[in-house]
């Protein structure tokens, strides 16, 4: 975090989690109240929080086994990410789920009566599932990238045809999702559906768009997760402002060419 933060208490590994949320609401992806992030917490970080009294806390609807134990930083429900900077201890918490996985419990922050984001259940469903696939994901972070929304209402409404416009929008984009996009139709959000859907999504790419309301990214890092996005925001803003257009995308030979000079094995079903 920067100098002029006034929680000079706060444990260190929260100063990476709040200038990303920061930078989130700067860009105009985490307006009024919206976006949420999750972070899994090692054994050392979480030594860094002081205890709580461990009274507050509450039972999932469905239990999440394969994240028994573990303990996750979040942010609130409500609460915008320009006031995280500012009051980190109110914004965001920490949460550790039961030996069951059943149930979790605050042992630090969330101050004032807050709670964890009303999207906590697809943030753990998406860490159950990413992380077999990736052990070392670490994190699960919502928002709402402007322009990919935006691609979402003129695009036709298929991952591989709208992860091909993307890889051909910027060289740099089958780098940054080499296993292309998950995509979904839009759905009511804050549901369980969303979160059992985009973790379906995620045992395939680190990303979920989800159509006419934001994205779903998983990461090793705030900062990798953070990438994976201005990618994706980055070419859906090419595709749009070249929309309509005579338009010179990137051709499927020189993905090829791309995917080879970089180690890269796209999906067939994005690139046969």
């Amino acid at each position: 975090m920067n100098a002029d933060h006034t929680t000079a208490s706060v444990p260190s590994v929260l100063g990476p989690i709040v200038d990303v949320c920061a930078d989130l609401y700067r860009l105009g992806w985490a307006e009024n109240h919206a976006g949420n992030l999750s972070y899994r917490l090692t054994d050392a970080e979480l030594a860094c929080f002081p205890p709580s009294d461990g009274t507050r806390g509450a039972r999932f609807e469905s239990p999440f086994p394969d994240l028994a134990g573990a303990s996750f930083l979040v942010t609130a429900a409500g609460s915008p990410f320009r006031l995280l900077v500012k009051d980190p201890t109110r914004h965001t918490g920490v949460l550790t789920v039961s030996a069951d996985g059943s149930a979790y419990t605050v042992v630090w922050g969330f101050e004032d009566g807050k709670r964890p984001t009303s999207e906590l259940p697809a943030h753990l469903r998406g860490h159950q599932e990413r992380g077999k696939v990736e052990p070392d994901n670490r994190v699960i972070m919502h928002c709402h990238p402007t322009n990919t929304v935006a691609l979402t209402q003129v695009h036709e409404l298929d991952e591989a045809s709208m992860t091909r416009t993307l890889w051909a929008s910027n060289s740099e984009s089958i780098l940054a999702i080499p296993r292309g996009i998950g995509l979904l139709p839009w759905m009511v959000c804050g549901t369980d559906h969303i979160g059992v859907e985009s973790a379906a999504k995620l045992r395939d790419s680190s990303i979920v768009v989800w159509a006419s309301h934001g994205v779903l990214v998983a990461g090793r890092s705030v900062q990798a997760a953070m990438g994976v996005v201005e990618s994706v925001e980055k070419a859906a803003k090419t595709y749009l402002l070249t929309r309509g257009g005579e338009r010179r995308p990137i051709a499927d030979h020189q993905l090829r060419e791309l995917a080879a000079a970089f180690g890269i094995d796209p999906p067939a079903r994005f690139l046969p």
